[in-house]
């Protein structure tokens, strides 16, 4: 790379041989210390940290805002927006920041790069319970989900969510209180000895819908059904479960969405604790690709059900017109 080329014969390509991403980062922001990270917008003003800068699957740099989901994209996209230029420009400005007259390149502190694993353990997810109103009760009784349900199942409704996160390097933590949305609620479950959380906000628009500090590996509801019976059902969310669970009543368990498995302990557990284990995930292909692979990894039968235009059964509940319909679905898991 020759130092005076024009922006416009400098690729992205040539500029990052050079130099990585990371250290154009932290060389604009030296303030970022590890990535991933939660940090005050640098696009707006910004009193509660919702810029999240994180690595992608190709091991590039990305950033989204979740103050306006419109505002996202890569490194390059980020600069373009900090320093009001076009793409090319940003280009230029990265190797005059970068490379000094003697064809120097600056290399600046590296950023440390966590797995999502490794951020996973130094995050910690807490929530305020409020006290239940008619409204959660509305909500949840729409997708034909009754009080006693909700608290066998353990959902609480939630007023504020406090996320700590411990620096890698430092130690320090950080402790940030959120406000949650009106409709908020909090799965709880428990994993050798340990709470485990999700929070819910069905109507949030701003990529605040879930927030968890579950392990992938938790099953919802599994500490909750019977330790022996007939049949159980495994579906891919807790209100697919308890509409099951509340209006047919057949214990369900759920995963923790479809795409996750189950340990070898679990399926071996369940076939010993039930004569018939049934599958049941969303109608859609996704669903039934999950569906099948687990099925076949498992030897439970799995079931696709007609939800009519719905994709799973708890919106199919709440579409339906006559509520006894639900009722019908009982004989697909005999």
């Amino acid at each position: 790379m020759v130092v005076g080329k024009t922006s416009s014969s400098i690729s992205k390509t040539e500029i990052f041989s050079k130099f990585s991403e990371t250290q154009v980062l932290c060389t604009v922001f030296p303030e970022i210390t590890e990535i991933p990270c939660v940090i005050n917008s640098p696009l707006r003003t910004d009193n509660h940290p919702s810029f999240s800068i994180y690595m992608s699957n190709s091991n590039h740099i990305m950033y989204k805002d979740f103050g306006d989901n419109n505002v996202q994209g890569g490194l390059v996209d980020l600069l373009c927006e900090y320093w009001n230029c076009t793409f090319n420009q940003a280009l230029d400005k990265i190797c005059k920041l970068m490379i000094k007259d003697n064809n120097v390149i600056i290399k600046p502190k590296q950023i440390k790069t966590l797995t999502r694993k490794e951020a996973n353990q130094l995050t910690k997810l807490e929530v305020k319970v409020r006290p239940w109103r008619e409204y959660d009760y509305e909500y949840w009784a729409s997708y034909g989900i009754s009080k006693q349900w909700l608290k066998y199942a353990e959902i609480y409704p939630v007023s504020y969510k406090i996320i700590t996160k411990k620096d890698s390097i430092t130690g320090k933590s950080k402790r940030y209180t959120f406000p949650t949305d009106k409709y908020a609620y909090c799965y709880v479950e428990r994993k050798e000895g340990q709470l485990q959380l999700k929070l819910y906000q069905p109507y949030n628009t701003k990529g605040y819908k879930w927030c968890s500090k579950m392990d992938a590996s938790v099953i919802g509801l599994w500490t909750k059904i019977p330790e022996y019976g007939d049949r159980v059902v495994i579906c891919s969310s807790i209100k697919d479960a308890l509409v099951i669970s509340c209006q047919l009543h057949i214990p369900t368990l759920c995963l923790q969405g479809e795409g996750y498995s189950m340990s070898d302990t679990a399926i071996n557990e369940l076939k010993r604790r039930y004569k018939k284990i049934f599958i049941s995930f969303d109608t859609d292909e996704a669903g039934k690709i999950d569906g099948e692979k687990l099925a076949k990894r498992t030897g439970f039968t799995n079931i696709v059900p007609n939800l009519d235009s719905q994709k799973d059964f708890s919106d199919y509940f709440k579409a339906l017109e006559d509520k006894t319909q639900f009722k019908q679905l009982e004989k697909l898991f005999n």
